[in-house]
């Protein structure tokens, strides 16, 4: 079991120990290791989570197995523009140590990395840092090699997966040379795959970072920081991002139809996202009337955007697209100063926060339940038999074409690890891939439905609500596992990735079992089942019906489909069961009983 708050009150405490309030009450009178409170409210005695757990531990022994990791909950942000557009300057704004990240990741004013960057903020870290990943030398092999390429493959060796401080900005020129030259010998092999190449940075948030976490209730924000030439951007790394930036320069003549490009990739993330275009604005602001005059204009030079996206008109599901409506979802990028914060910067601030709170913060999606559940109410039959119509009329994806068969034996014989970078990638990028194509099906078949052939108001927004909670649910990765090391993804991808391959074997460990003796049950089917870990004591399994029930589905309806490789059964046992999930709470709201929803959703196509 995994304790995501922070703070217990005297209820959460009874409910962690399995026991009454009143009995807590008398522990805390009669046993005196029972921990102090960490304060005391009107409302009666907080204590810190960890440690209850602590206590629990000590009192239990190994019996008892929770771990308290605080709030785990993450948001992500895309970060994507040209070369010196101001990107690090606008990531500075988020963390503790704004010149030391300067100075770290934009040397001489100019964007100098050419790799994504992936940045990690939390008040869980203590120290600023770096960590280079590449999995080049796992492509490269010894029959490629000369010598130019054994020394890359040296250096990498040296530089590669170790932690560096933020202030040893040598070593980030060492790791900027060797990714320079990556590039250059990927250039060489155009038909071989790219390595996947990036960096880590930890980082404690600024303390208008530190707002946004609070008012949104997360423990982490990640924001991903594109290489300088936005338009070679992999969609790969910017997808599932709540929010995207596009940084927008006037004096780019061809800015126009790089984005374009680029939301034309990852056009199903931005159809369930927000998006903000950061127009850069030259010039002195330093009164409210200048920046409001400037934002006007701003505003106006943006409407020139406005027939961009054009082609992605014209069906049901783009009719509220924030990126069809560029001018309205503008902010004026004013110049930053190194050193301090100005005036209007301090308004640029405060209109990036409004978006970033409409991304953060839980959609209430009540509303839009609601008003599903009373159309298939008076509707009856005829929204019914729409619904699932077009549920039954998705695209299926083509599995088992191959020539041999891959088998759940092939999986545990690949003797995977549950991090992605021990486990050198081979889960992660068939899982980009995998949401690739289904994200590519789903907005396929979803971009047919078009007013002119749908033009009552009842079947748009029974289409919309469909395709909404597929992708939402398809793009938001989850599952029971938790893994709380600090330096791992989060969410785990790779583990939650396993957990669906291996659904009968967690299921079959865990489900007699009480909820505050799972951790254990769950590490030990991974590890029956091959798969490695340096860090099992970070590994625990959340409290979440759904997650169970995702996993059930996915042995009753997705185990037996026959696939061909290693890729195709992520896509058809991890992404399929995102996918069914969310086709699952349809036909609940629908009415259907569980054994119904189990019965139809083996009959619905994937």
């Amino acid at each position: 079991m995994i304790i995501e708050k922070e703070l217990l009150g005297l209820s959460d405490v009874a409910k962690l120990c399995g026991t009454s309030n009143s009995n807590i009450s008398n522990w805390r009178s009669r046993d005196s290791k029972f921990p102090t409170p960490y304060t005391d409210t009107s409302a009666g005695p907080i204590w810190k989570a960890e440690d209850i757990v602590e206590y629990l531990k000590r009192k239990f022994k190994d019996e008892y197995d929770v771990i308290s990791t605080g709030k785990i909950s993450s948001k992500r942000m895309a970060i994507i523009g040209r070369a010196r557009g101001g990107k690090s300057f606008v990531n500075s704004r988020f963390v503790f140590d704004r010149n030391g990240f300067v100075n770290l990741f934009c040397g001489n004013n100019s964007d100098k990395t050419a790799c994504p960057i992936f940045i990690k903020i939390s008040e869980y870290v203590t120290l600023e840092s770096f960590v280079f990943h590449t999995d080049f030398n796992s492509i490269y092999r010894v029959e490629d090699e000369n010598d130019e390429l054994k020394k890359l493959k040296n250096r990498i060796s040296e530089l590669v997966d170790k932690s560096y401080l933020q202030d040893e900005v040598q070593k980030m020129v060492e790791i900027e040379g060797v990714i320079r030259e990556i590039r250059s010998i990927e250039e060489l092999y155009p038909n071989r795959k790219n390595s996947n190449t990036y960096i880590d940075t930890f980082q404690r948030p600024s303390v208008f970072c530190k707002e946004l976490l609070r008012e949104c209730g997360l423990g982490s924000i990640e924001i991903v920081d594109t290489p300088g030439v936005s338009g070679n951007v992999e969609a790969a790394k910017i997808a599932k991002s709540d929010i995207y930036l596009f940084l927008v320069k006037p004096d780019n003549g061809d800015e126009s139809q790089t984005l374009r490009k680029i939301v034309t990739q990852i056009k199903a993330d931005v159809a369930t996202s927000k998006v903000a275009f950061l127009y850069k604005k030259e010039g002195f602001f330093f009164t409210h009337k200048k920046y409001e005059d400037a934002r006007i204009a701003v505003r106006k030079d943006m409407e020139a955007y406005s027939e961009l996206f054009k082609d992605l008109k014209g069906n049901i599901i783009s009719t509220e697209l924030d990126v069809l409506d560029p001018a309205s979802h503008c902010i004026l990028f004013p110049t930053m100063d190194r050193d301090e914060i100005t005036l209007p910067e301090e308004l640029f601030l405060e209109e990036v926060k409004v978006k970033l709170l409409e991304a953060f913060k839980p959609e209430n999606e009540s509303r839009k339940d609601e008003e599903f559940e009373k159309m298939i109410s008076e509707l009856g039959i005829k929204a019914n038999t729409f619904t699932l119509d077009i549920m039954r009329n998705i695209p299926v994806h083509e599995f088992g074409k191959g020539e041999n068969e891959y088998s759940l034996d092939q999986v545990i014989a690949g003797q995977h690890d549950r991090v992605m970078t021990k486990d050198n990638y081979r889960l992660h990028n068939d899982l980009d891939k995998a949401y690739s194509k289904e994200s590519s099906i789903l907005d396929k078949y979803f971009s047919t439905f078009t007013a002119a052939e749908y033009p009552e108001e009842w079947q748009q927004i029974l289409i919309k609500y469909i395709y909404r909670k597929l992708i939402i649910s398809v793009r938001a990765d989850r599952g029971l596992g938790v893994g709380t090391h600090p330096w791992e993804e989060k969410p785990a991808r790779t583990m939650l990735v396993e957990e669906s391959i291996l659904a009968e074997r967690i299921l079959g460990n865990i489900i007699e079992k009480d909820k505050v003796f799972r951790n254990e049950a769950y590490r030990k089917a991974l590890r029956d089942s091959n798969i490695t870990s340096a860090s099992w004591n970070y590994v625990g399994c959340i409290d979440n019906d759904e997650a169970i029930t995702k996993l059930k589905i996915v042995k009753e309806c997705l185990s037996n489909v026959g696939v061909s490789s290693r890729q195709e059964m992520v896509l058809c046992r991890y992404v399929g069961g995102l996918r069914k999930i969310a086709q699952y709470k349809i036909l609940k709201k629908m009415g259907y009983k569980e054994d119904e929803c189990m019965k139809e959703l083996k009959s619905l196509p994937f």
